[in-house]
């Protein structure tokens, strides 16, 4: 048997001997916590690449690397632009038809063009605010929702494929989708889009994979 100490509650873990050298997530608290090697006297640690890259290290306390969120204006900047666009013509046109007489109409038109537009951005901002990427150096977690919250979570230890898509633009842009499944599931477990530099965070990622 092997015995450790849970990096969060403190509280001691009795694991079988065949854990040794992975993750486990303690019974009580759930934090995830790295079993050490069986003949962890006889052999040195290998280095953790995680700190020699100036990141929170792969062992002790659960700590966030990073925290993403889709792209507004790198994803779509096409649209963005012709949103925006659509509010400035809608605005100039309020102050042409309340400064000129007779033009009562093209205030309201540009009015309601203007009120469509800020619509449209508020919607997108909720949309990206809604969606969440959170790395840390035990797990990465997906997060949905802004009232109603649902997350979905892989633990580095078990990633089996890290999965992106760009298009030529996306490219270009620097934004991209990213795919994480693990070794106990078919499909994609983790699964968002318009994240900037998706290479990057894949790279995040593998630092704290047992690649």
């Amino acid at each position: 048997m092997i015995t450790i100490i849970c990096d969060n509650c403190e509280r001691e873990l009795e694991l079988e001997d065949k854990a040794a050298g992975t993750k486990v997530a303690c019974p009580h608290c759930g934090d995830i916590n790295r079993v050490p090697e069986a003949s962890a006297e006889a052999a040195a640690p290998a280095p953790d690449k995680a700190t020699a890259a100036g990141l929170p290290a792969d062992s002790g306390p659960e700590q966030t690397v990073r925290t993403l969120r889709p792209c507004m204006v790198r994803a779509r900047p096409l649209s963005f632009s012709g949103v925006a666009l659509g509010m400035i013509a809608g605005l100039v046109g309020v102050v042409m038809g309340l400064s000129t007489e007779g033009r009562t109409w093209l205030a309201i038109l540009g009015g309601f063009v203007a009120v469509v537009g800020f619509g449209v951005l508020f919607v997108w901002w909720l949309k990206t605010m809604s969606a969440a990427l959170v790395i840390t150096n035990k797990r990465t977690i997906q997060k949905k929702g802004i009232l109603a919250r649902s997350s979905s979570e892989v633990v580095h230890d078990n990633i089996r494929n890290i999965q992106i898509d760009q298009t030529f633009w996306q490219r270009v842009w620097g934004v991209g989708s990213i795919g994480i499944s693990s070794s106990g599931q078919d499909g994609i477990e983790i699964q968002l889009n318009d994240l900037k530099g998706p290479g990057e965070i894949r790279k995040v990622i593998d630092l704290y994979r047992p690649l």
